[in-house]
């Protein structure tokens, strides 16, 4: 199945797909899975296990030609990119700039190869503000100077380690210390799932630009927040709130 039909399926049909034979998690480990929760709606995983529910071909599939994983070695290269570095990198390198308090790219915190993807996540990020701010996820264009993106890597960073741990390319040990790291890093950057969905949809702007899929994951995020039935309703990104 494309990607594309995935998004038009995960709108039309129900929602927050539970695995029947899923064992019992611990409400911390409901929450952690659950910071990739857009991400697995998208895809229409499961919500409560590390089993994804999917056909593991098309995982497979997905992850070779999505993210260039085809082995253990490619796996864990990929998700220590996402946990120690990922597209907040190239954010924090742009933000000021797009925002309009500074005159210049911060290109000191960007390796010589990584400098060259600036222009085009630049681009991305002014040709998506009218949907950012239309959407409530910032006030204005100045409000980029104070976001961050640590939502967008963390989803992708819980989705992918799912997808690793079906593979057997991880041992289920490994996936929870993943997904564990994903959910402290967004515990220690936002407040509650609506800032990190605004995080994930301003990396994913940042990404990939404006295009047809965007407003599906938009619709996805907003339900997330606002539907009874959320997983993010019934599990807080942190705990103690």
């Amino acid at each position: 199945m494309g990607f594309f039909k995935k998004i038009v399926g995960a709108l039309s049909k129900k929602k927050y797909r539970k695995n029947p034979n899923a064992s019992v998690l611990t409400v911390e480990q409901y929450a952690a899975l659950n910071v990739g929760a857009i991400n697995a709606e998208q895809t229409m995983y499961f919500c409560d296990s590390l089993h994804t529910g999917s056909d593991t071909n098309e995982i497979r599939r997905n992850l070779a030609d999505y993210y260039d994983i085809v082995d253990r070695d490619t796996a864990l290269m990929t998700l220590e990119w996402l946990s120690g570095r990922g597209h907040r990198i190239y954010f924090e390198a742009i933000k000021h700039f797009v925002s309009g308090q500074s005159t210049a790219v911060d290109e000191t915190v960007l390796e010589e190869d990584e400098k060259v993807n600036t222009y085009n996540y630049i681009k991305n990020l002014n040709n998506t503000l009218e949907d950012l701010v239309k959407n409530k996820h910032i006030n204005n264009r100045v409000d980029l100077s104070t976001q961050s993106i640590v939502g967008w890597d963390m989803g992708r960073l819980v989705l992918i380690t799912r997808c690793c741990y079906e593979m057997a390319y991880l041992s289920e040990e490994e996936a929870w210390n993943y997904i564990h790291k994903a959910h402290r890093e967004c515990q220690n950057t936002y407040v509650d799932w609506k800032e990190l969905a605004d995080g994930y949809i301003i990396g994913r702007c940042m990404w990939g630009g404006s295009n047809v899929m965007l407003y599906g994951i938009m619709e996805i995020a907003k339900e997330l927040i606002e539907d009874d039935e959320s997983p993010w309703l019934k599990y807080p990104l942190r705990q103690n709130t």
